[in-house]
């Protein structure tokens, strides 16, 4: 979790650079330290006091200035080494180091591990009341270790679709319309019980209707689970869930779904996201045969957030391994997003994607680049209400005329968060 509020102003307070006692001892390397350290430049900072250690400075300050710097050098793990150094050899300072090492398991999203050290430096700082009430602030802040952590989202959408077969309206079926109205719903929700570490179990539920062109409602239901682990600076995730599909009111598919993901967080304003997911499927009605086989995607996304902005990139592969070559394609994409949100007003979003699939199984091979644009106009209410207005733009090119298209989508939605 991000340091803010009084977290930020405790980490100001307790996070600074410490004078030794004794002026008269300060080496050439501990005063440039001590400059790099005001002037902001902390890697140079960590240099110079690594070497005022290496030459003979083996005090508390010294220990503690490293320390420091590899904390907002996002070092979590060097800096949570030395903060139990300073612990584990200096009785005095335990407490202090005890509360930066819980700013570092917080950071990190280790809850239970950042209100044990919490726990200790309340314990530790009697006569201290700064440290005490700053670690009393932080165990207030976290959530008590019996109650599950859950979370929850509820969205649903009302528009217009002029395209929904995304085939170019000359190769449709005799009475067969691709333009019609659509509502979709869509429910989500986890649960983390106590007791069970980072294990969440999760589940979601999604459904589209056409009043007009019932043959494409969809729906698909989900249920899994997911655990994940935080070496260092890296959030690691393993996933698995059941997938039901149907397709015009028949069912359509079943799917395994198997995923891996690594997060690293990049300074305090930036992630980098990896991930990979494997699909077993089968179709689950004989009209769909072709379907069965298996699915890889492999995606690489970059966030980058500051204030309300926020801008993703992505990058992803895609190879498909199915009996029918026709639904079987190899594909590659890019997706640019940018958000401003505030967290009580009004926002903006605009996309801009593009995907190239190929199809080289068929008799005739196939190619097709998808590229579309979108712009949303949104509004939060209460930090827990989205509303927003959104119009999409697709156009499809194929070497085979009947899967070119283009595609306009209007929707209003809401969507409210737990």
């Amino acid at each position: 979790m991000v340091l803010r509020r009084l977290t930020v102003l405790a980490a100001l307070l307790l996070l600074h650079a410490v004078a030794p006692s004794a002026v008269a001892e300060l080496r050439e390397d501990w005063a440039s330290g001590q400059q790099a350290f005001a002037a902001g430049d902390f890697e140079s900072a960590l240099l110079y006091f690594e070497l005022a250690r290496d030459a003979g400075q083996d005090g508390v300050a010294v220990y503690y200035n490293i320390a420091v710097c590899q904390f907002k050098l996002t070092r979590f793990d060097d800096a949570r080494t030395t903060f139990g150094y300073i612990a584990a050899n200096f009785p005095k300072m335990r407490g202090l180091a005890e509360y930066n090492l819980g700013l570092i398991e917080r950071r990190l999203g280790n809850t239970a591990e950042a209100r044990q050290h919490f726990i200790t430096a309340w314990d530790l700082s009697a006569g201290d009341e700064t440290l005490q009430s700053l670690a009393a602030a932080m165990l207030n802040e976290l959530e008590p270790p019996e109650r599950a952590e859950w979370y929850g989202a509820v969205g649903l959408r009302l528009g217009y679709d002029d395209n929904v077969a995304l085939r170019d309206s000359l190769g449709l079926p005799a009475g067969t319309t691709a333009e019609s109205p659509m509502a979709d719903l869509f429910l989500s929700g986890g649960v983390n019980p106590p007791g069970l570490g980072e294990l969440w179990f999760d589940g979601s539920l999604y459904a589209i209707t056409y009043p007009d062109a019932d043959d494409f409602d969809q729906s698909e239901f989900r249920l899994g689970g997911l655990y994940a682990w935080r070496p260092g600076d890296w959030r690691l995730e393993t996933s698995a869930h059941f997938v039901y599909g149907t397709l015009g009111g028949t069912g359509f598919e079943r799917e395994i779904a198997l995923g891996a993901r690594a997060v690293r967080y990049i300074g305090n304003d930036g992630a980098l996201d990896l991930l990979y997911r494997y699909d077993d499927i089968d179709e689950d009605d004989p009209l769909f045969a072709g379907i069965a086989g298996s699915r890889q995607r492999f995606d690489l996304r970059y966030r980058w957030y500051r204030d309300d902005h926020t801008v993703i990139l992505r990058l992803g592969a895609e190879n498909n391994d199915r009996l029918d070559p026709g639904v079987s394609p190899s594909r590659t994409r890019f997706q640019a997003d940018y958000r401003y949100q505030p967290s009580d007003g009004w926002g903006f979003e605009a996309g801009l994607g593009f995907r190239a699939s190929d199809y080289d199984d068929l008799e005739v091979p196939r190619t097709e680049d998808l590229t579309t644009i979108s712009a949303a106009l949104t509004r939060v209410i209460a930090d827990a209400w989205l509303f927003a207005l959104q119009y999409q733009y697709s156009e499809n090119d194929s070497n085979d005329p009947v899967f070119s298209y283009d595609r306009s989508l209007v929707t209003l939605g809401v969507l409210r968060t737990f």
